[in-house]
């Protein structure tokens, strides 16, 4: 950390967030809706980190989207489940939190953004465990049109190839069968001929389909979401050191097109940067009872909640 910048380049906002996956994502859109001057910065050239090529479920029980669909299936149930899975390894403190405050910030971002979510009926883990569901408690952000990002389309990280078929179209899970058999049933072959149909209109307009699933969709919903607030997302600046003043971080050095300024924060810094499960002297400070010497830690471990 630097007392004193470098340079006499200086910037100004209420909140600093480095990182554009989902924490990063809804630091700043929280941030913004309550008024905040918020800048978004992200290291590579696109949003979305590893949010946007991942499978985009949310584990949230007594979300609204869940108890709508399967109001037997709440906060009671999930806390059991929890505590048979996790035995000794609990932190009621953390636990508590984390099935209070969860449900909460599900309806906070419907309230105040188009972070939308569905119910994902996946099943708990080990669903046939006392406590365990059938139907589970994770939800899944509705689909999103990426026309409506614009320009900013191009920004967002496209999704892992196993997602996508035909040059770029996702498909959903429920719809494999459909696009398989589209002449089994109208309904099928009215859907099929639907999504074949707008996604050879985007390929003439767009690098790859702009009907957007799961991880992708949670990212571009974020972007619009903060556009809308008019909270603007550097791309390529890349975070050198925080900066600190009168003994607390008061801001950030950033290098973008090879120039280095200081960004001043009057309210905060968030670090949303992600990497801790690909640093062993991370995971050693901040993942008790793991293994932290191996390549994949979390493979067969159980962790803190």
């Amino acid at each position: 950390m630097v007392d004193t910048p470098d340079n006499d380049i200086e910037e100004q906002a209420d909140v600093l967030v480095f990182g554009t996956g989902a924490a990063g994502l809804t630091a700043a859109l929280v941030a913004a809706s309550e008024g905040l001057d918020v800048k978004v910065f992200e290291k590579s050239a696109l949003a979305g980190g590893t949010t946007a090529t991942s499978g985009g479920s949310l584990w949230v029980p007594g979300a609204a989207p869940i108890l709508q669909r399967t109001p037997d299936v709440g906060v009671e149930q999930a806390r059991s489940y929890l505590l048979g899975e996790l035995g000794d390894w609990v932190r009621h403190d953390l636990l508590e939190a984390f099935l209070g405050a969860s449900p909460e910030a599900i309806d906070y971002l419907a309230q105040h953004s188009e972070v939308r979510f569905a119910h994902a009926t996946n099943p708990d883990y080990h669903a046939d465990r006392p406590f365990g569901s059938a139907t589970g408690h994770a939800i899944t952000a509705l689909p999103f049109d990426g026309r409506m990002l614009g320009a900013d389309f191009d920004r967002l990280k496209p999704p892992r190839a196993v997602f996508m078929v035909m040059g770029g179209m996702m498909v959903g899970r429920r719809e494999i069968p459909m696009l398989l058999r589209p002449f089994s049933s109208v309904a099928n072959f009215r859907r099929s001929t639907g999504l074949l149909a707008r996604h050879a209109w985007d390929r003439l307009r767009y690098r790859r389909g702009t009907r957007l699933l799961i991880g992708n969709a949670l990212v571009a919903r974020y972007m619009y979401s903060l556009r809308q607030l008019g909270v603007p997302i550097l791309y390529e600046a890349r975070l050198i050191d925080l900066y600190q003043e009168g003994g607390r971080i008061a801001g950030a050095i950033i290098e973008k097109d090879g120039r280095r300024r200081l960004v001043k924060a009057r309210r905060g810094v968030v670090l949303a940067t992600g990497g801790v499960s690909h640093s062993v002297p991370l995971r050693s400070e901040l993942m008790r009872g793991t293994r932290t010497n191996t390549r994949w830690p979390m493979k067969g471990r159980r962790v803190m909640v």
